[in-house]
């Protein structure tokens, strides 16, 4: 296991400074310090690294319990507190933004000459976006969503707003900090989910 985490650190590293299809892997395994036929043999292709990779780092650890049995994510949809809700959002959006914006503009970029790796991408947009529904749903169910919005409206929104690239933009580019951009993406997602009385803390 060592090992494999020493070769997923070391693509990342590669991947984001010289790009995907530069990378290669005997790259990697020079990279990672081990011999390439055990890079090979751990994981067969470049794009099932970057596949493994990418989920690894969504959930921020190598177990196989996928985000929404997290205990982080379930703790945010027992909330009953709706703006508290989509704070605990912004915390885990930040989060993994923290992980996965530089990896997800790999990614992006890859899948315009890698059909594979498109295909990898729109499934993981579309998991993001199903994560995204269920809070969704539980705001529609407190009746707490805007008057007019809908389950799918909303989910657009969250899907558009709590982005790996909107958190590649403003951390990585303009410079925000984490603290800055998960206390903007809360307000941002209230102001825009939320009736006035749904903004308003009940706790």
């Amino acid at each position: 296991m060592a090992t494999r985490r020493r070769v997923l650190a070391a693509a990342e590293t590669l991947f984001v400074r010289d790009g995907y299809a530069t990378t290669t892997m005997t790259t990697i395994a020079e990279q990672a310090d081990v011999a390439v036929q055990t890079t090979y043999a751990l994981f067969g292709t470049k794009r099932a690294i970057l596949a493994e990779l990418f989920a690894v780092r969504v959930v921020g650890d190598d177990e196989e319990a996928p985000l929404r049995d997290r205990e982080d994510w379930q703790t945010m949809e027992r909330e009953t507190d709706p703006r508290r809700q989509l704070a605990l959002l912004a915390v885990i959006a930040t989060r993994i933004g923290n992980r996965i914006a530089a990896l997800y503009w790999v990614m992006a970029a890859a899948a315009g000459s890698d059909p594979q790796i498109a295909e990898m991408y729109r499934r993981q947009q579309q998991s993001r976006y199903q994560d995204q529904r269920r809070i969704a749903q539980t705001l529609s169910r407190k009746g707490v969503l805007r008057a007019g919005l809908s389950e799918a409206r909303a989910t657009d929104i969250m899907w558009a707003v709590a982005n790996p690239n909107t958190h590649r933009s403003l951390i990585g580019e303009r410079g925000w900090t984490s603290e800055e951009y998960e206390h903007w993406l809360a307000h941002v997602l209230a102001s825009a989910l939320l009736t006035e009385q749904g903004t308003t803390s009940t706790s």
